[in-house]
């Protein structure tokens, strides 16, 4: 159920309105939407304001139901990751990770004992070997933007394997979401993320509720 509409006589405690159901998880989510002015609460509100309250409900709903997706979605990698006893990292080509990879950046007149900062960014990285050479190389997401890092990614994968044709390598990028379960993965090893390095392609509602 997500939202239902309630006329004249139809709820047992006389309320007319929206109810929005959504369930997130194991999250259990509901709101009431009421039709009825909230200063005379027994005179029904105009078509104009009832549409108004229509469409919050509808937003309401959208949202819920796009994190009850999320939440669908990535519980079922993470199942399948575990099956197949692999890690966060991986993506739908076997040549290909995605991680936060950590790099130091020298900082002038550094004291000797003053410890190096850790700069992180969010990467696509390929690595392997062909004909006993081994390739490694990395790709900023945060830099190229995800579309682009997953392209070139690939693009170099293909070149390294010899492969005449990669367009079904393309059609296995990963959601940019999985960089969600990377940095609470990443950050339980250890790692000081800031949030602000996740790709901006993850929608800002789903990073906040990181907070």
């Amino acid at each position: 159920m997500t939202i239902r509409e309630y006329v004249e006589n139809e709820h047992p405690a006389k309320f007319i309105g929206l109810r929005v159901v959504v369930k997130v998880g194991s999250d259990y989510r509901q709101k009431y939407f009421s039709f009825k002015s909230k200063k005379y609460s027994k005179t029904l509100l105009n078509d104009k304001e009832v549409e108004n309250i229509r469409q919050e409900a509808k937003a309401l709903n959208n949202t819920w139901n796009m994190e009850r997706n999320f939440t669908q979605t990535m519980k079922e990698r993470e199942c399948k990751e575990k099956r197949r006893s692999s890690s966060a990292y991986t993506t739908g080509v076997s040549g290909i990770k995605m991680k936060f990879a950590a790099y130091g950046r020298h900082t002038p007149n550094k004291q000797p004992k003053e410890k190096q900062k850790t700069y992180y960014t969010a990467v696509f990285k390929v690595s392997g070997s062909t004909n006993n050479t081994r390739f490694d190389k990395s790709y900023n997401i945060n830099a190229l933007g995800y579309d682009m890092a997953w392209l070139k990614a690939v693009m170099y994968y293909a070149k390294q394997k010899k492969l005449s044709s990669f367009d079904h390598l393309l059609k296995r990028k990963p959601p940019v979401e999985q960089f969600l379960i990377i940095y609470k993965h990443q950050c339980a090893q250890g790692h000081d993320i800031p949030l602000r390095r996740l790709p901006e392609e993850i929608d800002s509602k789903l990073v906040d509720k990181m907070t």
